[in-house]
């Protein structure tokens, strides 16, 4: 993942838009047939795990968990970067290779090429922390855990 080169706290407030951003899209599909399960920072790297699922009324339930990096040439990633590339998700799964790593015992894949180009903005900009979980995750419908 890249490296920060304004403060830690934009990475705070870039995992703190995401979740935000990507909260509106659990009970309304982000790219058909996929829901958004979760958003979880990840530990020890500038990124978030992005959790789909394909929703309630889906015959075939299926996974995909997206490793999705907040820092692209020093800067955050902006959340309607992220929420962009979700959204041109609906086809081609398979083009995700994997990182190596798991969340919730299934194998997380690589989501750096739904952020790849996009304007940058530092979110550096004296505002304070916003409110709310850097992070939500839903381990079973109606019961969302959440990462301060």
């Amino acid at each position: 993942m890249g490296q920060l080169t304004c403060s830690e706290g934009c990475l705070a407030r870039a995992q703190h838009a995401v979740s935000a951003a990507l909260s509106h899209y659990t009970d309304t599909p982000i790219a058909r047939p996929y829901y958004v399960r979760g958003c979880v920072p990840a530990p020890d790297d500038a990124a978030v795990i992005v959790a789909l699922w394909t929703g309630p009324s889906a015959r075939e339930k299926r996974n995909l968990f997206l490793l999705v990096p907040l820092v692209s040439g020093g800067l955050p990633v902006p959340p309607r970067c992220v929420v962009a590339g979700l959204m041109r998700l609906g086809r081609g799964t398979y083009l995700f290779g994997s990182v190596g790593r798991r969340f919730d015992g299934k194998l997380l894949h690589d989501g750096s090429a739904l952020v790849e180009g996009g304007g940058r903005s530092c979110l550096c900009d004296g505002a304070p922390e916003p409110e709310g979980p850097r992070g939500f995750y839903f381990e079973r419908p109606g019961e969302p855990r959440c990462y301060p």
